[in-house]
């Protein structure tokens, strides 16, 4: 059994390479493309217009949203220069694209339907509606609160090609010129933008780290670290440049101590951190799996019991039915929030547009 445990664990490691490669390699195209658009750009402020670009058009009755999440990976192992990154720590929520144009706030799941409409100050809803903001962010239902975690648009300006630190930068200075958070007529919900620390000052990671709770009274929870590579582009889909942990793992896989409030459930072994992984990730896959089954038990019960609420249909397309929910709970005791929300596998729908 232990010899086992040691071949996945070694498996695991050379899965790690593996990220190192590609995260170097998707950093080349990326910069590639940039300087090509640059280039690209020169001739173009030449002429009147720039070439129109050409989206597929959607159906009037289509509630798709036109982007995909960015989502992550585990980070499985420790970047060769921390400095190169930030830390973005994650509450537990709803994972969203929040979309403001035409007068018009729609926020969408990871699936990229449409699951709420609001009225926001927003540039495309509030005072600017000639642009559009397009927002990555988690929803906590409980304080009506969405935590802004990255942007692929901002009123007039574009951020999906700019590297991460620009990204944050520029969200940062927009949320400082206008208050979202303060909830009022024409603006429904708050939004509160995530703060992010940069690997090279190590004061400040440390202090974050040992910071517990992070939020203030603990709500909302943290559910974990998000780790974006600054350079990096937005990526619509998964990405190596941007990884996630949960806190209790951060000792074993970037040597950073965390508050001793972040424990480790008990099948946890900090030795087998990889193993734990594959073994969350097949935990995750067989869930996924029962998923349907269990919404689909459930729904034909209700059907022949009595009518069902909007309210009991939307729990159940997001999968929090009381069978699904204990299910969840076997996979890590602090997380609420299905890590697929974070990382890994995107549903997709037919009408999904990829950016």
């Amino acid at each position: 059994m232990c010899s086992n445990y040691q071949d996945l664990y070694k498996k695991g490691l050379d899965r790690g390479e593996q990220q190192k490669r590609r995260q170097e390699e998707l950093l080349k195209e990326q910069k590639r493309r940039r300087q090509q658009g640059q280039d690209e750009a020169r001739p173009v402020k030449k002429t009147e217009k720039a070439p129109p670009k050409h989206h597929r058009k959607q159906r009037a009755n289509d509630k798709a949203s036109p982007f995909r999440l960015q989502l992550s990976e585990w980070l499985r192992h420790k970047p060769d220069n921390l400095g190169e990154w930030l830390l973005v720590p994650c509450p537990v929520g709803r994972r969203c694209m929040v979309i403001a144009t035409n007068g018009k706030t729609k926020v969408y799941n990871k699936a990229g339907r449409e699951f709420m409409k609001l009225r926001t100050l927003l540039p495309g809803d509030g005072h600017v509606q000639k642009c559009r903001t397009v927002l990555d962010c988690v929803y906590d239902e409980e304080t009506q609160t969405f935590h802004v975690l990255d942007a692929l648009s901002f009123g007039q300006q574009s951020l999906q090609d700019c590297e991460a630190s620009f990204r944050f930068y520029w969200l940062r200075a927009r949320f400082e010129e206008e208050d979202y958070a303060q909830k009022g007529d024409r603006n429904n919900k708050s939004f509160v933008l995530l703060n992010h620390y940069d690997f090279e000052d190590a004061s400040a990671i440390e202090e974050i780290l040992q910071k517990y709770p992070i939020w203030h009274e603990n709500q909302p929870k943290l559910d974990g670290f998000l780790f974006y590579h600054k350079e990096a582009s937005y990526v619509c889909g998964t990405t190596p440049l941007v990884c996630w942990l949960f806190s209790y793992m951060m000792p074993d896989v970037v040597d950073l101590p965390v508050n001793g409030n972040y424990v480790a459930p008990e099948e946890y072994q900090p030795r087998l951190v990889l193993q734990y992984m594959e073994e969350f990730d097949e935990k995750l896959k067989q869930l996924r799996k029962q998923r349907p089954k269990e919404t689909a038990k459930k729904s034909k019960k209700k059907k022949e019991e009595e009518p069902q609420t909007s309210m009991e249909t939307n729990k159940e397309e997001d999968g929090d039915s009381d069978e699904y929910a204990g299910l969840k709970s076997l996979l890590d005791h602090q997380r609420r929030l299905e890590l697929g929300e974070l990382d890994m596998d995107c549903e997709e729908t037919p009408s999904a547009v990829d950016c």
